[in-house]
């Protein structure tokens, strides 16, 4: 039977002063169904909108309660992209503070959050210089970042946003030479975890910074000193994800056993095969409260229960997970569930507000974007993929000192590139 309902269409909301002021006091939280919504995250939504004339997406930052005062605060990490002019990176056109809700403009575009395009490979992988091409993208955007003493904090497919192309005859440029034109280009977007280099006290609470599961060791353990490598490590866990087409660690839904065993064992996303944990209650060494895990998040508000009786060194813990995701998330800090409890994400291109529905990414849509008549010899196509293995090893490796810096990875993804555009000319 048809529906006789009549769809209304939603409008798009001027952020030109004062509809703003009059949308926020009374459209907002009343006619929620008169906008729509383009995402949403741990620390706020965003929505589809004008200013000056452009389309823009916003994101709203509700300041409501001490609770979620640290989302925000956020709006001053926010402000650290405000200056930052790259092609890889989502532009934020002004940051509005008030005393209820704070304000992110930033630029709309069509596409797609990378971390959706990565849950489409096992049925249609992504062909390897695409991936390249993509992990190429996204570190050139670190790599100005960083040059600007900007660490991102938070890199993740989720914060990714690779856009479309309007027309087939305006194809995105390629990084390297007589590689197929591409019809996308990806952008790093979502500073609301970054800081600055400079200046930075070496005592300051590193709230709002991250996704436990991209963390790098020195952040988990919230002893301060760290660099710009805290985003290599982060990109390397991404890098590994657009490889291998898996969640990190998606057999672990606990995000405190993840975190020691990142910080104390060395768990790395390619070691999980082989382990198994429990999410309600896993047994965990009463000296995960001593590594200064989380910055002190997993001590003090965590209630320990276990079954030492007498209580001195011979306890141990057993940590209830949604009391620790609980102060995780006051914190700021983003915990993320396979598929049990999927987080929302803050992408400015999807689009919540219609029907989830997997086909809106369809198999020709991916083709258009991915396809192209760069064949690859099998041979060649593992050798690349040992590199990028190589790669992505080294970009996690526990010593931050170790790990190459920003200039170094993109010149390694560039040389594979560069592997691929000669094996197509001498194939000619």
């Amino acid at each position: 039977m048809t529906s006789t309902e009549l769809t209304v269409p939603k409008i798009e909301i001027s952020f030109d002063t004062p509809n703003r002021d009059r949308f926020l006091r009374d459209d907002f939280r009343n006619k929620r169904e008169s906008y729509a919504v383009l995402g949403r995250g741990s620390y706020g939504v965003v929505i589809k909108a004008s200013y000056r004339g452009r389309p823009v997406a916003v994101k709203i930052l509700e300041k409501r309660s001490h609770r979620h005062r640290c989302r925000y605060d956020s709006l001053l990490n926010e402000a650290n992209a405000l200056n930052l002019r790259h092609d890889n990176i989502v532009t934020v056109l002004k940051i509005v503070p008030g005393a209820q809700y704070g304000l992110v403009l930033m630029e709309r575009f069509d596409g797609y959050c990378l971390q959706r395009i990565i849950g489409h490979q096992r049925n249609h992988p992504i062909a390897v210089q695409h991936k390249l091409l993509i992990l190429c993208d996204i570190i050139s955007g670190l790599c100005f970042c960083h040059r600007h003493n900007i660490v991102h904090l938070d890199v993740k497919p989720q914060n990714v946003i690779v856009t479309v192309s309007g027309a087939a005859d305006q194809p995105v440029a390629p990084a390297a030479g007589n590689l197929p034109l591409r019809k996308y280009l990806c952008k790093l977007c979502d500073f609301g975890s970054s800081m600055m280099l400079q200046p930075w006290q070496p005592n300051e609470t590193l709230v709002n910074r991250g996704t436990i599961r991209y963390m790098a060791p020195e952040l988990l353990r919230g002893t301060g000193g760290f660099t710009a490598r805290a985003d290599i490590y982060s990109f390397g866990v991404t890098m590994w994800q657009l490889d291998e087409g898996r969640f990190p660690y998606e057999e672990i839904t606990c995000n405190e056993v993840i975190a020691y065993n990142v910080v104390k064992k060395g768990l790395r996303p390619d070691s999980i095969t082989t382990m198994a944990f429990g999410r309600r209650a896993t047994n965990l060494p009463a000296g995960l409260r001593d590594i200064g895990c989380l910055h002190g998040s997993l001590r003090g508000p965590i209630s320990l229960t276990g079954g030492g009786g007498g209580g001195g060194s011979s306890f141990t813990g057993r940590f209830e997970t949604d009391a620790v995701d609980d102060v995780l998330k006051r914190q700021g800090i983003a915990v993320e569930y396979r598929a049990k409890r999927p987080t929302r994400v803050i992408c400015p291109t999807e689009r919540p507000d219609q029907p989830m529905n997997d086909q809106e990414l369809n198999v020709a849509r991916i083709m258009e974007m991915f396809g192209g008549n760069c064949t690859i010899a099998n041979n060649e196509r593992i050798q690349l993929r040992q590199t990028m293995r190589t790669l992505y090893s080294k970009c996690w490796a526990s010593d931050p000192a170790c790990r190459p810096d920003a200039p170094a990875v993109r010149a390694a993804i560039h040389q594979a590139l560069e592997k691929i555009a000669l094996g197509k000319r001498a194939g000619k």
